[in-house]
């Protein structure tokens, strides 16, 4: 691969390979979620190169990226490198493919010099139009999570039909 993955490549022990994640919501650094990414490893606090909208939906106050590049704010959150077996319990998380799509978009990465970088980010794609009509944000803070419900805390599915669309499908790569 090329450009920051490929400096993750080598290395003695490199019998897995890293992936790089750009995270906007409770996977962040004290929130709900951050336990899953407890062993992967900090790059640095990222944002968006293109607008998204990023809302909170659902009767559990998920916070949403949709699929609908060029509306919406450019998007703060951080970047990690995860291996595959962290990539795979991230896709159980966030119900990839079923519900979530992971797609690679390009964040700049905050560090001294700014750095555009390719990564995967979870996208909601088979989003309802209506949501669309919620306020956008450009950064999940900690007050927004404090209304989040975690899966393990939640009753029922009714927060994936009030907002799936199950007639869209995930865009392609």
């Amino acid at each position: 691969s090329s450009g920051i993955n490929a400096e993750y490549g080598e290395g003695e022990d490199f019998a897995m390979s890293k992936h790089l994640i750009f995270v906007y919501g409770t996977l962040k650094r004290n929130f709900p979620n951050s336990h899953y990414l407890t062993n992967a490893e900090f790059i640095a606090a990222a944002v968006t190169s293109k607008k998204f909208p990023l809302v909170i939906a659902s009767g559990v106050n998920i916070p949403y990226l949709l699929g609908k590049e060029g509306v919406g704010h450019k998007i703060h959150g951080e970047m990690y490198s995860v291996t595959d077996s962290q990539l795979k319990q991230l896709d159980l998380l966030e119900e990839y493919p079923a519900r979530y799509n992971r797609r690679e978009i390009s964040v700049v990465l905050k560090k001294p010099e700014p750095i555009v970088v390719p990564c995967y980010v979870y996208i909601l794609d088979k989003f309802k139009d209506c949501l669309l009509e919620l306020d956008m944000l450009e950064d999940y803070t900690a007050e927004h999570s404090e209304t989040y419900v975690k899966p393990c805390d939640r009753t029922d599915l009714t927060h994936v039909s009030e907002v799936l669309d199950f007639s869209k499908s995930n865009l392609e790569q």
